[in-house]
């Protein structure tokens, strides 16, 4: 028993350092951005599947409603401290470049109830706010954790993902690049 107790204790405190080590003083809540640079680019870019959203008002909505333009399409929750702090990134890129569609996907379980309360008290002015409660588009896109963006061409082709919290308010050009290179 004394064993088990041991591991529990090593695991819990390599789980705790790891997550101090990931943590730099950067931005609003103490979490390190990561560079744009980390992107993985997609190559040769592949068609993303079709997925369904519900907008804040309970309407459904989709991908494919939003084609024709440059998508960053990012998933994030409320319970996420980095998902928290790249919020403001994103909406700061939405009202830079009017030309890319920013979309905030909440994978929140309580949908609307936990996201609208945690809106009025973190303003998103420019990005699209979206739900998938059900985690059917996370599921569907292979995310594997928050938060997560992939960067979709105009012509609905996946052109580059990247895992963890990015400063996107300085990247319009970079993502340009990305999404027409």
């Amino acid at each position: 028993m004394a064993l088990l107790t041991r591991r529990a204790l090593v695991a819990a405190t390599t789980t705790v350092m790891a997550g101090v080590a990931l943590r730099k003083p950067a931005g609003a809540a103490g979490i390190d951005m990561r560079p744009f640079s980390d992107i993985v680019k997609t190559n040769p870019p592949s068609l993303v599947p079709a997925v369904q959203f519900q907008a804040l008002d309970g309407s459904q909505t989709s991908l494919s409603a939003f084609a024709g333009r440059p998508i960053v399409l990012n998933f994030w929750a409320t319970w996420c401290e980095p998902c928290v702090a790249e919020l403001p990134e994103l909406d700061k890129l939405s009202s830079i470049d009017p030309g890319i569609v920013v979309l905030a996907v909440s994978a929140d379980r309580g949908g609307g109830g936990v996201v609208k309360p945690f809106l009025a008290a973190h303003r998103m002015d420019h990005a699209t706010i979206l739900l998938d409660p059900g985690s059917d588009a996370v599921h569907a896109l292979g995310v594997a954790g928050f938060p997560t963006t992939l960067l979709i061409g105009a012509d609905g082709k996946l052109r580059g993902t990247i895992e963890g919290p990015i400063a996107w308010g300085g990247a319009a050009a970079d993502i340009a690049g990305v999404m027409h290179g």
